[in-house]
């Protein structure tokens, strides 16, 4: 077992009480995932790596505890390589109509 799967294990055993409605979940994945793009808050080093790997983690707890509640087969166990079952399991989530595509915001679009 990795380091990463170690401390993502202890995170998810240590969260608050487990979410029971899908559509929490679905909004507190989304919440971790902005978290994760935009990357280290302004004036912390970004080269912090307890808060990168902080970020990684929450996102991780959220997707899977998303994961648990509509039934797809995932545990902190299978995070060795994150990169790659995270996009396991979103790729799981959307095949089960459930999209994590964050909007795009029309500001955020280049005027044309």
């Amino acid at each position: 077992m990795s380091m990463y799967t170690q401390l993502l294990d202890a995170a998810y055993d240590q969260r608050p009480r487990p979410l029971d409605d899908e559509g929490r979940a679905v909004a507190e994945v989304l919440r971790c995932r902005i978290e994760l793009d935009e990357g280290v808050p302004a004036g912390i080093d970004p080269d912090s790596v307890p808060v990168l790997l902080a970020l990684q983690i929450g996102y991780d707890v959220a997707l899977l505890e998303l994961a648990q509640l509509v039934g797809v087969d995932t545990d902190p166990s299978r995070f060795d390589q994150p990169h790659r079952e995270r996009r396991r399991v979103e790729q799981a989530l959307s095949d089960r109509g459930i999209s994590l595509n964050l909007p795009v915001m029309e500001e955020a679009l280049p005027e044309v």
